[in-house]
C-alpha cells in the first residue's frame, strides 16, 4: 500500500510527518470509522427511542466559527498568492515554491488547517442525528465528507502541499463560508428558514466550484504536460469533480426543480378548481 501511494503521490513529506494526525494513517482511519458507526449505526440506534435533542446554542456557535474559519483560509490563500504571485511562474501549473519561503509555509500550513476543517466537518453529522434529521443523512454528504478528509490526509502527508489544489482550499472554503453564514441565519431566526431565498445558491455555488476546479485541474494534463504536480492528482481531481458533479447535479434536480414543477401543477390546478 505504501509503495502505491509513494508511487501516485511521487514522495512523502518529512515535514508533514512531524503535524499531529498527519505523521500516521491510523488517526484519520479510526475517526473515519468511528464516525461511519456512530451516524450510520450506533447514533440512529441510540436516537430511536428518544426525542431529538436541543442543539440550537451549539449549533449556532458551530456555524459562526465555521464561517470565520473558512473565510479566514480562503481569504490567506488569495492574498498571498495575489502578495507572490511574481514568484508564481503559471497559475495553470502550481507546485511547491522552494524559492519562496512565504508560498511554501502556505503550502504546507494552508493544507493543514484545511485537513482539520474537514475532520472537525464530521461533527456536523452527528448533529443531525442527535436532532434525528436522519434524511440529511444521505450518500452524498457522507461521501463527501469522507472522501475530503482521507483524501486530504494523503495529499498533505505524501505530498507535502496543497500546489494545484490550492484553488480546492480557496474555492472550497468560500462555498462553505456562504453556507454556514446561511445555516448561521437560520438556525438564528428558525421563522425565517423559508424565507431565505438564497438556499438553492448554495447548491450553485458547489456546482460552479467543481465545474472550476474541473478546468483548473484539467488544464494541466491538456495543456502543460511538462507540470510536475503528480498527474494521478490532477486525474483525481477530475474525476472527483465529475462525480460531484452529477451527485449535486442530480440532488439540485430534485430538491428544486421537481418541486418546483409540482408546486406549478398543484397551483395550475388549484386555480381551475377555483374558476369553476
Amino acid at each position: 500500500m505504501s509503495l502505491v501511494l509513494e508511487n501516485i503521490f511521487h514522495e512523502r513529506d518529512p515535514v508533514a510527518e512531524q503535524l499531529p494526525l498527519l505523521g500516521s494513517p491510523i488517526p484519520i482511519i479510526a475517526l473515519t470509522l468511528a464516525y461511519l458507526a456512530i451516524v450510520l449505526v450506533i447514533g440512529p440506534a441510540f436516537m430511536r427511542n428518544r426525542k431529538p435533542y436541543n442543539l440550537k446554542k451549539v449549533i449556532l456557535v458551530y456555524n459562526f466559527l465555521q464561517v470565520i474559519a473558512n473565510c479566514w483560509l480562503s481569504y490567506s490563500f488569495i492574498v498571498s498568492f495575489y502578495a507572490h504571485r511574481a514568484e508564481v511562474p503559471d497559475f495553470g501549473c502550481l507546485s511547491k515554491y522552494a524559492h519562496s519561503p512565504t508560498l511554501q509555509k502556505l503550502n504546507i500550513n494552508g493544507l493543514y488547517a484545511f485537513y482539520l476543517f474537514k475532520v472537525i466537518d464530521y461533527v456536523e453529522t452527528v448533529f443531525f442525528v442527535l436532532r434525528k434529521s436522519f434524511k440529511q443523512v444521505s450518500f452524498l454528504h457522507v461521501y463527501h465528507h469522507i472522501m475530503m478528509s482521507t483524501f486530504v490526509y494523503y495529499l498533505g502527508s505524501y505530498y507535502g502541499g496543497a500546489g494545484q489544489y490550492a484553488s480546492v482550499v480557496i474555492l472550497n472554503c468560500a462555498v462553505h463560508g456562504f453556507m454556514y453564514t446561511y445555516y448561521f441565519v437560520s438556525a438564528l431566526r428558525p421563522n425565517m428558514k423559508m424565507g431565505l431565498w438564497w438556499k438553492k445558491y448554495i447548491t450553485r455555488l458547489q456546482l460552479t466550484h467543481f465545474v472550476l476546479v474541473l478546468l483548473h485541474h484539467s488544464y494541466p494534463l491538456i495543456f502543460r504536460p511538462q507540470c510536475d504536480f503528480p498527474k494521478g492528482l490532477l486525474w483525481f481531481a477530475v474525476c472527483q469533480s465529475i462525480i460531484m458533479l452529477w451527485l449535486f447535479g442530480n440532488f439540485y434536480v430534485r430538491t428544486y426543480l421537481r418541486k418546483s414543477n409540482k408546486v406549478s401543477v398543484s397551483d395550475a390546478k388549484d386555480k381551475t378548481v377555483k374558476t369553476e
